[in-house]
């Protein structure tokens, strides 16, 4: 009888830990480790705010929400990642094999989310570099837009006083 009550409670035991616990929360966990890097080195990272090391390293971040990870130099242009969460593939699984406390336990702590990117890479431009960037843009721009009311004064859709006074414009809005 002993052996019978000893085996019915370790039956109960078993049965009420599988019940209470969720599968993801075991087999994945509730953080998630994500590889930051950057080219050059030694970047500053920050996670959400909150100063997370310097290039190369890694940060262990929270299943259960969004984050925002930052990575500046001096010198450089600072270089933001969004890493968001998104439903696990195992969720359906864990639904039908643990029954909805085990996905209610994922759910809860997070374990049910994976992370993306799972790995962040960024090579910091410096900020020489953004403004050529830029310049090349607004010049790509002005001559996108000379080209457009060329055309308008070719298909004779505005006059050539129009014209000039659209170009003048134009002009002065790409010298600012």
């Amino acid at each position: 009888m002993k052996k019978l009550t000893s085996a019915l409670l370790l039956l109960t035991l078993t049965l009420a830990s599988a019940f209470l616990t969720g599968c993801a929360t075991i087999v994945k966990g509730t953080t998630q480790v994500i590889p930051v890097s950057s080219d050059p080195t030694g970047a500053r990272i920050s996670v959400d705010g909150a100063p997370a090391g310097t290039t190369p390293a890694t940060v262990t971040l929270s299943r259960k929400q969004n984050h925002m990870i930052v990575i500046e130099k001096e010198g450089f242009a600072p270089e933001s990642v969004a890493v968001t969460k998104s439903m696990g593939g195992a969720v359906a699984g864990n639904i039908i094999a643990g029954g909805l406390i085990g996905w209610g336990v994922d759910a809860m702590t997070g374990a049910q989310y994976n992370l993306a990117p799972n790995t962040v890479n960024v090579r910091l431009s410096t900020k020489t570099d953004q403004v050529a960037a830029a310049t090349t843009n607004k010049t790509k721009d002005f001559i996108d837009e000379l080209n457009k009311l060329d055309a308008l004064l070719v298909d004779k859709k505005v006059s050539p006083e129009e014209y000039a006074k659209l170009r003048a414009a134009l002009v002065e809005k790409y010298q600012k």
